[in-house]
């Protein structure tokens, strides 16, 4: 028996085995990031001005100037801003891909697309007024949130997940 041939083979075994390691590590580390950032994503919908905001942005109607806008929120206008922002700030680690867009998307598609049209009247007199690049990335989301709208036929997730029992089953319910 060659034993030189023996220890290669224990060797390349060894690195073998590593790398799958490696690899599996990797793949915890992505979920657990991915877990992280939906986490943190909950935070800014906990404070109770940002739940109030989105339901007095809901209750606008659509295509308001932006004096329009400032009129019918009144004091509440900067914490429009406020949550618009937020959403702005969200917009490149979407893209980044830091935060995965279906996760965005289950917490935030409607309130995104809500507060894009709400407040687009606005948005687009500051760019005409100099300011091009405001809240770019809420429009980016917008867009790519709209493009996700729900279909008719999809079911809303209580009903897509009455079967649920374990958090296995999650990927095959949401489909």
């Amino acid at each position: 028996m060659n034993w030189e041939l023996v220890f290669q083979a224990v060797q390349a075994l060894a690195v073998l085995i590593g790398v799958v390691f490696g690899l599996i590590q990797l793949r915890h580390i992505r979920e657990q990031r991915e877990i992280q950032a939906g986490v943190e994503l909950l935070d800014p919908l906990q404070a109770p001005g940002t739940a109030e905001t989105l339901l007095r942005v809901h209750g606008l109607p659509e295509g308001l100037s932006g004096e329009e806008l400032r009129q019918r929120l009144g004091d509440d206008f900067g914490e429009t801003l406020a949550t618009m922002s937020y959403f702005e700030a969200l917009g490149p680690l979407v893209a980044r891909g830091y935060i995965p867009i279906g996760m965005y998307a289950e917490f935030y598609r409607g309130p995104t697309t809500i507060i894009w049209r709400k407040t687009r009247g606005y948005v687009e007199e500051q760019r005409a007024g100099g300011w091009p690049h405001l809240f770019e990335w809420l429009q980016w989301l917008a867009e790519r949130m709209e493009e996700r709208a729900p279909t008719e036929s999809e079911s809303p997730a209580f009903v897509r997940c009455r079967d649920w029992k374990s958090p296995r089953d999650y990927r095959r319910l949401v489909k």
